[in-house]
């Protein structure tokens, strides 16, 4: 978002300042961001500053990307790297040279699924191209989603529709990373710095990730279902407990793992998440929703104010 401008240059400028932007990669299966780029110029486009993350594309990965990346170099990329992919169709798609007939798929929870075969090239092998058609509009009036997929005719096209829905994951993460770990400091204005701190907030990300899958695998058999660590919570015990163990243990006497294996510091990890009371750090699993309507007021009424003394004043002769 925008910074605050503390910078020379910003301080006659009217418009929002903004320091810059991130993209990453994010692993849903390990709770990691595995790669990440920076841009400074906030104006940079996203299409191009990905294209040095696909460099690490490799066989057996799935990639799963929205609309703005479905051009024809960023999924040539991800084929030439021999890694499959699921691309939402964008409005302006490359140009399709030779389209297959349509297919009825079945359903999924969300509405019918039809697909077909389609090429950019005459020589290409053929891509699918799924066609979702939601029995309910999205928020912004979307009737039909179109996927596109290098997957093979193995995977079967509901799965791939399933596959995209569950996307969404990826904001959980952002959402983690300003709420939780503060990586949006308005105060930082300079983009370098912004990028910096940001890039920070995701390496404690990572760490806080590795920290909650130590503790639900170190209490797995006491809830065998259904339990989770809360990162907040976590974050909330490493912030309030930190300054006090490094009064009583200074950095100096902590251990060294740079030399040690993996498997010897996972088994460190949980040995000490054994001792974390799970009562702690358990998520709090949120009810249903309450859908309210939205009460419209006279504008008077909603520019109106009262005294807050006078108010509880005037409660403490009502009964409950």
């Amino acid at each position: 978002p925008a910074s605050e401008k503390r910078l020379a240059p910003l301080r006659n400028q009217r418009a929002a300042a903004l320091p810059g932007h991130s993209l990453v990669v994010y692993d849903p299966d390990l709770d990691l961001v595995t790669d990440l780029a920076v841009c400074e110029d906030a104006y940079e486009s996203e299409r191009t500053g990905v294209l040095p993350l696909l460099d690490s594309a490799r066989p057996g990965q799935l990639w799963m990307a929205d609309r703005h990346f479905c051009t024809r170099t960023i999924l040539q990329s991800l084929q030439q790297g021999r890694a499959d992919f699921i691309v939402r169709q964008d409005a302006r798609h490359p140009r399709i040279v030779h389209e297959g007939p349509w297919h009825d798929r079945g359903r999924v929870e969300t509405g019918q699924v039809l697909e077909q075969d389609i090429r950019l090239d005459e020589g290409q092998a053929p891509w699918r191209r799924i066609e979702l058609r939601l029995d309910r509009p999205t928020e912004s009036g979307e009737s039909v989603l179109w996927l596109w997929s290098n997957l093979p005719a193995t995977i079967d096209a509901r799965q791939i529709a399933d596959l995209y829905r569950r996307r969404w994951r990826i904001k959980g993460m952002f959402q983690r990373l300003e709420s939780v770990l503060q990586s949006e400091i308005r105060s930082l204005g300079h983009p370098r710095a912004a990028l910096l701190g940001f890039a920070v907030a995701v390496l404690a990300c990572n760490l806080l990730a590795m920290l909650k899958r130590s503790v639900e695998q170190a209490h797995r058999e006491q809830f065998p279902e259904g339990w989770e660590a809360s990162p907040y919570h976590l974050a909330v015990q490493v912030r309030s407990r930190y300054e006090g163990m490094l009064v009583a243990l200074p950095v100096e006497h902590w251990p060294t793992w740079a030399d040690g294996s993996a498997s010897t510091l996972a088994q460190r990890l949980l040995e000490l998440a054994r001792h974390i009371k799970p009562g702690q750090v358990a998520t709090s699993k949120r009810g249903p929703k309450v859908k309210k309507t939205r009460e419209w007021v006279d504008s008077a009424a909603a520019r109106a104010h009262v005294s807050t003394a006078r108010v509880i004043e005037a409660s403490k002769g009502k009964r409950p």
